[in-house]
């Protein structure tokens, strides 16, 4: 963990310079695009190795992983899942969620967080839920593929007659440090996670974007309080499939809306509120505004075919802002809960209620 920045990085002490350093490799080097993900990983692992060789890519002694990068929502990152914890019990006592008992970090055997809730009868319930990064994926070996945002967008640099290998390692790293942080992550019940997460990556139209993920949770919330179920418009999102998923029913069911979730989750950068209704709508993250339809339609691979460099640049500026916002709003209700040292969270009731 680093903390010697405004916010707080889950990734190896010296990630910025190494990533930096392999991605200026890449930008120097004629390389060429794999087809599998097996040999990208092979022609990744082999650069890594050589600049660790040459001493351009440092690690850490205090580090057990030789790994460039880290996804910080992996099970045994117990710090990271922590520190969300405690933003969540203290958004739950912030926001007087009654609806949830606790937030419990890495407990055995499942790790992760455990949710604690009463179901109607009374009875103390539990189940997992998981983190998922929705900044894009930043695993080095995904420059070898084009179909990802970030590969795009060094191949682009690639390509250029004046690039400048340095800038564009730079904005690709700190993009990286930035969305990997508490702010750049959405939390699912381990079985939605295993189900739906998994389901709106690369190939299929949300492609990873948080901005069409927040629009299905809306979905979400608006066909479970619609009266007539048959007028429900959007019955090809991929979340609706999983509607009846008993940990998904309840987990959203903890929000009397999808304005409480996105409140309770802190995604109001994520969002604009209509002045008058109140409304939430997710903000386009291609355009920076408010979708002006409810929905923008299934079509896919709308990412992969960005071909101006500007537009792509601004969207990846724009996710990078909004997740360094939402990081900072999310530390700062953390330190406000740590002020005792009561873990239960119970004596935090007077301090994040004023």
């Amino acid at each position: 963990m680093k903390t010697n920045e405004e916010i707080t990085s889950y990734e190896p002490k010296n990630f910025k310079e190494n990533y930096k350093a392999y991605l200026v490799d890449l930008l120097t080097k004629d390389y060429e695009f794999c087809k599998s993900r097996e040999a990208a990983e092979k022609k990744c692992n082999k650069i890594v190795l050589d600049l660790r060789k040459k001493g351009e890519i440092i690690k850490d002694k205090s580090e057990s992983s030789n790994k460039l990068y880290i996804d910080p929502d992996k099970k045994e990152n117990e710090e990271f899942y922590r520190e969300l914890s405690n933003f969540l019990n203290a958004s739950r006592i912030s926001r007087k969620n009654n609806k949830i008992l606790s937030f419990e970090a890495n407990e055995a055997p499942y790790g992760m967080i455990t949710v604690y809730y009463k179901d109607k009868y009374g009875n103390k319930q539990h189940f997992t839920v998981h983190s998922d990064q929705f900044g894009f994926s930043a695993v080095p070996c995904i420059y070898f593929r084009k179909n990802y945002p970030l590969s795009r967008y060094l191949e682009m640099q690639k390509n250029k007659s004046d690039k400048d290998p340095d800038a564009v390692a730079e904005f690709l790293a700190n993009y990286v440090y930035t969305t990997r942080t508490l702010g750049g992550s959405f939390l699912w019940p381990e079985t939605l996670w295993k189900d739906y997460n998994k389901s709106r990556g690369n190939g299929n139209y949300i492609e990873d974007r948080v901005d069409l993920t927040l629009l299905e949770i809306k979905h979400y919330f608006e066909y479970r309080d619609l009266d007539d179920k048959k007028k429900f418009k959007y019955s090809g999102d991929i979340l609706f499939r999983y509607y009846d998923n008993l940990d998904a029913q309840t987990w959203f069911g903890f929000f009397d809306s999808f304005e409480d979730y996105v409140d309770f989750f802190m995604f109001n950068d994520f969002v604009d509120k209509d002045k008058q209704t109140k409304e939430y709508t997710p903000i386009n993250i291609l355009t920076g505004e408010a979708f002006e339809t409810d929905y923008p339609g299934y079509k896919k691979d709308t990412l992969k075919e960005i071909e101006d460099e500007k537009q792509l640049k601004e969207m990846l500026e724009r996710v990078r802002d909004m997740v360094e916002k939402r990081t900072k709003k999310m530390e700062d209700l953390i330190n406000e809960y740590k002020q005792t040292n009561d873990t239960k969270g119970e004596k935090h009731e007077n301090i994040l209620h004023e």
